[in-house]
C-alpha cells in the first residue's frame, strides 16, 4: 500500500456536516477514488464510515471536530498505507508503533501547513485534494515567519519535525476515545490504545508551562497603547479592536468565550451586576460550563468607551440582548478566526511601532511569536502574585486548583510581580 501518497480525507466543518449520514453519496469523488484504490485488499470504506460516524458524534463544535479530525485521519492513513491493515485489526503493538511514528514521522508525511485541504479543480465547483497537504505540519517559529515576511526574505522550514508531549498526549486520548466509540457501536471488542502498559512513557510527565507564551511588560504596553492609538485613528473599525484586546487580557478569556459557541452567543447581558454593585462577565467555557469572571474597574472603563462608540448607554442593562461584538457591516457575531485576525493586526502594528521607536530586536522578537491566546496567559501570570489561588482558578475556569498552581504559582518572577499590580491593563 506504500505506493499511494497520503491525502486529506475530511474537509471543512461545514462540508462535513453536509455529507449524507448513511452513504457516500455526497462524498468528494477524489476521496471515494482513493478509498477504491485501497479496496478490495482493505475494507477502507468500512473504516472510513466508522471514522466519519465518530467525527459526527463530536461535531457539535467546530474546534472539537478539527482536533479530532487531525488525529483519526492520521491513524487511518497510517493503518492503511504503512501497516496495510484495517483499523479494526490493529493490536496494542500497532498502537505503540503508531505513537512512535507520530512522534517522529517520515519526512515524506510532513509538509508546510496549508490553508486549504481541498482546492479548486479544473471543473466548475470541483474540489481536489491539495497536493501540498501532508498529515503532519511543520511551521517553524511564528517569530521567524513574521521576521521573514517583514524583511522580504523567504521562509526557512525546519529540517526536523518536532511534536510536543502535549500534542502526543492528545493523540493518545483521541485515538483511545475513537476505539471506545467503536466498542459502543459493536464494531469490535477491545481498545489497542488502552491496552498499552504505562502509556505515559510516550510523553513526558511535567507541569504545564506558559514561560514561552507570556509577553514582556514592555511588549504588552505597546500592544494596549497601539490598540488605543488604532481606535483613535479609526474609531469605526478599531474601537472594537481595543475592546477585544482589553477583554481577552483582563478576563483571561479563551477565544471561544468571546466569539461564542453553537449553543451560546454572547450579548451585552453577559455583563451582570450583583446586589453589591460588583460586575461580572458570565460566559460558557469548556464543556459547556457557565462561569462568572470578576470585571475590574479598568475594564468597565473600556466597556463604557466601546458601548458609547456604538451609541449605547454607558453600561449594559439587565436582559440586554444586543450582540457583544458586531461585524463591520453591523451584523452580530464574530468567528474565532475573525477575532484572531483582529488581535494579530494589533500585534503587527505594535511591532511596527516598536521598530519606529528604535527598540532592539531582543525587545521585539517575543511579540512576533505571540497569538491571541497569549493574552490570557500573560494576564494570569501578571496577576498571580496579587490574587488568591482560588479566585484566579475560578476566573480562569480551571477544574483543578493544581492546574492553576502548577502553571502560575510555581515560579513567580520579580518583574511579573511589579508589572501585574492591581490588575491594570497598562504597565508601561
Amino acid at each position: 500500500m506504500t505506493e499511494l501518497v497520503p491525502q486529506p480525507l475530511f474537509d471543512t466543518y461545514a462540508r462535513f456536516l453536509a455529507l449524507s449520514a448513511n452513504s457516500l453519496t455526497f462524498e468528494n469523488r477524489f476521496v471515494v477514488r482513493f478509498l477504491n484504490k485501497l479496496e478490495p485488499g482493505l475494507p477502507a470504506k468500512n473504516d472510513y464510515l466508522h471514522t466519519r460516524d465518530f467525527l459526527r458524534s463530536y461535531a457539535g463544535w467546530e474546534t472539537t471536530y478539527k482536533a479530532y479530525r487531525i488525529q483519526v485521519e492520521r491513524l487511518l492513513l497510517w493503518s492503511w498505507l504503512r501497516k496495510g491493515s484495517s483499523i479494526l485489526k490493529l493490536t496494542r503493538q500497532d498502537a505503540e508503533t503508531f505513537l512512535e511514528f507520530t512522534r517522529e514521522p517520515d519526512m515524506a508525511w510532513v509538509g508546510q501547513a496549508v490553508r486549504r485541504r481541498f482546492i479548486a479543480g479544473e471543473e466548475p465547483g470541483e474540489l481536489v485534494p491539495n497536493p501540498q497537504w501532508r498529515p503532519y505540519e511543520i511551521l517553524g517559529s511564528k517569530a521567524a515567519r513574521k521576521l521573514a515576511d517583514e524583511t522580504g526574505m523567504p521562509r526557512q522550514a525546519p529540517e526536523h519535525y518536532s511534536l510536543t508531549s502535549g500534542s502526543l498526549k492528545q493523540t493518545f486520548a483521541i485515538c483511545s476515545s475513537f476505539y471506545d466509540f467503536l466498542n459502543t457501536q459493536d464494531a469490535l471488542i477491545g481498545n489497542p490504545f488502552r491496552a498499552i502498559p504505562e502509556p505515559g512513557r510516550f510523553f513526558e510527565k511535567r507541569a504545564p508551562s506558559t514561560e514561552d507564551k507570556v509577553l514582556e511588560p514592555l511588549q504588552w504596553a505597546f500592544v494596549i497603547e497601539t490598540a488605543e492609538w488604532m481606535a483613535h485613528q479609526d474609531p469605526e473599525r478599531h474601537e472594537r479592536t481595543l475592546f477585544v484586546v482589553a477583554m481577552l487580557f483582563s478576563l483571561y478569556l479563551r477565544i471561544s468565550e468571546l466569539a461564542g459557541r453553537p449553543d451560546w452567543h454572547p450579548s451585552m447581558q453577559a455583563f451582570q451586576q450583583d446586589a453589591g454593585g460588583a460586575w461580572w462577565y458570565v460566559t460558557v467555557g469548556k464543556g459547556g460550563k457557565e462561569r462568572r469572571i470578576s470585571v475590574s474597574r479598568e475594564l468597565l472603563g473600556y466597556l463604557k468607551r466601546y458601548r458609547m462608540s456604538r451609541n449605547l448607554m454607558p453600561l449594559p442593562q439587565p436582559g440586554e440582548s444586543t450582540p457583544l461584538l458586531l461585524k463591520l457591516d453591523g451584523r452580530g457575531g464574530l468567528t474565532d478566526r475573525q477575532i484572531r485576525n483582529i488581535v494579530q493586526k494589533c500585534f503587527d502594528t505594535a511591532v511596527k511601532r516598536m521598530h519606529a521607536e528604535g527598540r532592539s530586536e531582543k525587545e521585539i522578537s517575543g511579540l512576533r511569536a505571540a497569538s491571541a491566546y497569549w493574552l490570557r496567559h500573560t494576564s494570569a501570570t501578571y496577576d498571580a502574585p496579587h490574587r488568591p489561588l482560588k479566585h484566579l482558578q475560578d476566573d480562569l475556569g480551571h477544574a483543578k486548583a493544581s492546574t492553576t498552581q502548577d502553571i502560575y504559582y510555581s515560579g513567580i518572577e520579580p518583574e511579573h510581580t511589579a508589572s501585574g499590580r492591581s490588575r491594570r491593563l497598562k504597565n508601561r
